[in-house]
């Protein structure tokens, strides 16, 4: 399953503020995940430098997660700021799991959780995608 996770999630887990966010992380090389350039900036932003340093060292050990540096279709942006995201953020993560085939994004992001409503993938916690992954696992065995 392809996830695509907010940058405010690889925030509170290498900060260590969020129990679940750093659960989600040390996941992360079991994981098949996309991340726009976007949310590395973002993410290195709002990070200290010993942080940035766990954070790529991290992404190095994950061999199924996928840095992507092509511009998100200015179609699928559209399609979302007309759902009523914001166009600099927020509708081109919405319009990059669309195109990327994402199944999942992991946010708290009460815009994502209250204003989106997708049929191409879900906006879940970090909690909830938790609780998804450990079901599903436990399906398997």
């Amino acid at each position: 399953m392809r996830i695509c996770i907010d940058s405010n999630q690889f925030i509170f887990g290498l900060s260590g503020s969020d129990v679940a966010s750093e659960t989600l992380l040390k996941l992360l090389p079991r994981l098949e995940v996309v991340i726009p350039r976007l949310i590395i900036k973002e993410v290195t932003r709002n990070l200290n430098q010993s942080q940035v340093k766990a954070f790529y060292a991290l992404l190095n050990r994950a061999p199924r997660v996928s840095i992507v540096d092509e511009p998100v279709p200015i179609e699928l942006v559209r399609k979302y700021v007309g759902l009523g995201l914001r166009e600099k953020a927020d509708a081109v993560i919405g319009a990059f799991a669309e195109w990327q085939g994402a199944r999942y994004i992991i946010s708290e992001n009460r815009h994502f959780l209250n204003e989106l409503q997708s049929t191409v993938f879900e906006v879940v916690s970090p909690e909830e995608f938790l609780r998804l992954y450990y079901w599903a696992v436990m399906e398997n065995q």
